[in-house]
Formats: C-alpha cells, structure tokens, sequence
C-alpha cells in the first residue's frame, strides 16, 4: 500500500487533472473496516495506475508542443516530458518532506564543532532521513543502501523500487519507460532535500544493466 498523503501531493500537483478526491479515495483505498474510520493507505496497483496516466498526459502534452513528428523531435519531447516529470516529483517531494520534517532538526549533534564538520553531519542526517522516513512514506521500505564520500556526493540504492517492478527486463521500450518514470522520484529527492535547505542535483542509474528494471541507484550531488 502508499500512504494516502503520497497520492493526495500528487494530486495537488497535477491539476490539470479534474479528479473528486474523495470519491478517488474511497474508490483506490482497500479496506474493510466500517466507513467511519478515515483510510490512510491506498493500494499499489491503484498508484500504479494513477503514476501511468500521469506519465501519458506528460508526454502527450509535450508532444502537442513539439508539433513535428520527426526523429529529432520525438527526442526533444521525451526530454521534456522526464523534465515536466521531474518538476513535478519537485513539488510533490517538497510538500511530502515539509509535513514528515515539520518537527525534526538536523545538525543538532554537530553543534561546537568545526563549520565543514557540522554542514557535512548536517547533510548527512538531512539524507538519512530520507532513505529511511522519507522512502518509507512513498515505498514502504528503507533504501536498501547508503554510500557517501562525505564531500557532499551520496548514492542511495534500492534494489526493488515498487514502481517499476512490473517492467519486463531485457525490453528496450520499458527500459525507456523505466527512465522517464525515475524522473518522477528523482525529483522527489531534490524536493524534499531543497525543503530541508540543501540544494542538489539528482541522477539515477540502473544498478543491473537492464536486466532487472527494479534495481536502481540514485546519485545526490549537493551543490
């Protein structure tokens, strides 16, 4: 299941979408509990399905803009549907991470310490919260895996992201479709970190050559 707040982020950012919350709600949500009781999770193909219609309302919005048809402007469309998508998952992360971090502070264990110390222990909490909190609001689960230089490079991988799990491996077109949709949760990253002060660049690699779709790593650069 993903957490009810994910979807309603998500929502608030696509507003093109003309969607009655509520009856989405009760629609999505898998519960079979008496109707007085507000549901909090809603189910993984239901979220599935909502990330898809976004993903084709991006592309057929930036292929209306490219106007051509050819080659060259194919690529150009698909360039800025994953950078429409990236936005978006900006705003969605910056909104998750403001309500998850409202009573948290980072950087409190490093007080008396040298300047660089405590700006590095600072960001390296700030992204710890973010392979563990954070990605258990969206996923479910913690990042299987942290690395860092401690120079402000950090590489969180997850072996199972829920999303694309149900891509075929060793097929071209979900390899494409695969990269388009990390475009999304990249910018939930960057989001929730410019919501925490610390502006990054974020990147993303397939961790098995295209074999398993699944497993991927995400690459934070702090500026």
């Amino acid at each position: 299941t993903v957490s009810i707040v994910v979807v309603a982020c998500i929502l608030k950012t696509t507003r093109t979408y003309r969607f009655n919350f509520l009856s989405l709600e009760s629609k999505m949500v898998q519960k079979q509990h008496s109707t007085e009781e507000r549901p909090t999770h809603v189910s993984d193909p239901a979220m599935e399905f909502l990330l898809t219609e976004v993903l084709r309302w991006v592309e057929k919005s930036c292929q209306k803009q490219a106007k051509e048809s050819d080659e060259e402007s194919n690529i150009f469309a698909a360039e800025m549907a994953a950078s429409k998508l990236e936005r978006m998952g900006y705003s969605v992360g910056y909104r998750l991470c403001e309500r998850l971090a409202q009573n948290k502070t980072f950087g409190a264990a490093a007080a008396g310490k040298d300047p660089a110390q405590a700006v590095a222990a600072s960001q390296l909490e700030a992204v710890k919260f973010l392979c563990k909190e954070f990605w258990m609001e969206v996923f479910r689960k913690q990042i299987d895996k942290l690395q860092t230089n401690h120079r402000g490079v950090f590489v969180l991988k997850d072996m199972d992201l829920r999303w694309l799990t149900r891509l075929p491996p060793n097929q071209e077109s979900a390899r494409v479709a695969a990269i388009q949709m990390l475009a999304f949760p990249c910018g939930l990253v960057r989001g929730a970190l410019a919501n925490l002060g610390i502006p990054a660049v974020v990147s993303c690699d397939f961790l098995a050559d295209g074999t398993n779709m699944s497993a991927c790593s995400f690459n934070i650069k702090i500026k």
